[in-house]
């Protein structure tokens, strides 16, 4: 949190207007409103007077410092795990820090205020068909970048803990904007299966990026760390390497086509033996599903990387396609609950039926996706007057 609050973003939103919001805050309790303890810890982070070492009997013995257990509380009260003692990634912490912060932002000045918006950037995807050279190119939204590492290990030595050789932080951004092959995909120009390759680079940069570096490998279907010293430049870091150009000239783009499926066909078959490990491990069966579906049944190990690969996506946990046929509706409680939150009525509707239901997914969905994203994904899901819902 200290380093959260070093930015200045966050520094200006909760320290200069802290008593002021102590003395109009509506909240009946000011332990269960998050407003109340984020500025609380910026007064105690920023006013300097934990800052002051203490003295015992005329000597200097400790600095005082503050333990914000409301802000903890507050924070962690929806979550089991960081609700816990025990040790929790920093990295998924901050993922949940954000998306509470912009709960509590977001009646606030229709969220204008939101500090955590320091963080958000765009990324840009182009996928190529290798037999028509055809490309698409889509945008996604995100605040969090996980970049994979090299692993090279050094000389095994008895005794003593596995050492691996020193990677450099550009490497790391290399091997993330680096084109991956695809097979079996079904191009919709060739109208066949075919291989394509696909890359990601950034559409926009973030004022601050906050980087995870994936330093861990599974052994017996439990996370390891691999001490991967990752060596970051001292000076300036130059990205503009890694930023997309978009449409080229010359470039013919991929026809757009409806990824509904239609009415009549099979749902595809998935490896239970598989789902079931996953599932062991702590992942909703949800993402389970769509992990062994997207790496095609090859196995625990694949899936388990593209679930890794893809913690940050905002519709990880959404299903792949609604029921066909059917009339859903929204649950009213969920849609004004979301509503409360400053989101509109149909967006609300759409996102959780999207979402199967889940108010959780739903809120990740409205606070990651722009409309214009969410409304085309779920249209020929809804429409009555569909072709493919009759």
């Amino acid at each position: 949190m200290q380093c959260v609050f070093g930015i200045d973003r966050f520094r200006d939103r909760y320290f200069p207007s802290a008593a002021d919001h102590f003395l109009t805050c509506s909240q009946l309790h000011p332990a269960k409103c998050m407003l109340c303890q984020l500025h609380k810890l910026a007064n105690g982070l920023w006013s300097g007077r934990y800052a002051v070492l203490e003295t015992e009997n005329g000597e200097t013995c400790h600095q005082r410092g503050i333990s914000p257990a409301h802000f903890k509380a507050m924070v962690a009260r929806d979550h089991p795990e960081f609700a816990s003692m025990r040790q929790q990634d920093a990295f998924e912490f901050l993922q949940h820090l954000n998306k509470q912060i912009d709960i509590a932002e977001r009646p606030v000045e229709g969220g204008a205020l939101n500090p955590t918006s320091v963080f958000d950037f765009t990324t840009e995807e182009r996928l190529q068909c290798t037999k028509c050279s055809r490309v698409r190119y889509t945008t996604q939204k995100s605040s969090l970048l996980s970049l994979p590492v090299a692993k090279r290990p050094l000389a095994a030595v008895e005794g003593v803990p596995q050492e691996f050789e020193p990677v450099q932080l550009a490497e790391c951004f290399d091997m993330m904007t680096a084109d991956e092959t695809v097979d079996g995909y079904m191009c919709p120009s060739c109208e066949q299966p075919t291989t394509a390759k696909k890359s990601t680079r950034f559409a926009t940069f973030p004022k601050v990026l906050a980087v995870q570096v994936r330093r861990f490998e599974f052994v017996n279907w439990v996370p390891q760390k691999l001490e991967i010293p990752v060596q970051v430049p001292q000076g300036p870091i130059e990205l503009g390497a890694y930023r997309g150009q978009g449409l080229q000239p010359g470039e013919e783009a991929l026809p757009e086509t409806d990824d509904q499926p239609p009415t009549d066909a099979q749902p595809e078959p998935v490896d239970e033996s598989v789902v079931a490990q996953l599932e062991s491990m702590g992942f909703p069966r949800v993402r389970c599903v769509k992990a062994v579906k997207k790496t095609g049944n090859t196995g625990a190990e694949p899936a388990m990387n593209w679930i890794f690969e893809h913690m940050d996506d905002a519709d990880i946990d959404a299903p792949d396609s609604e029921p066909q046929g059917t009339a859903a509706v929204a649950d009213p409680a969920a849609v004004e609950q979301l509503m409360a939150m400053g989101f509109p009525q149909a967006r609300v509707e759409r996102e959780l039926l999207q979402s199967g239901g889940d108010a959780n997914r739903a809120l990740d969905r409205l606070l990651n996706l722009s409309d214009d994203v969410t409304m085309d994904n779920v249209a020929a899901a809804t429409d009555p007057k569909d072709d493919s819902a009759s």
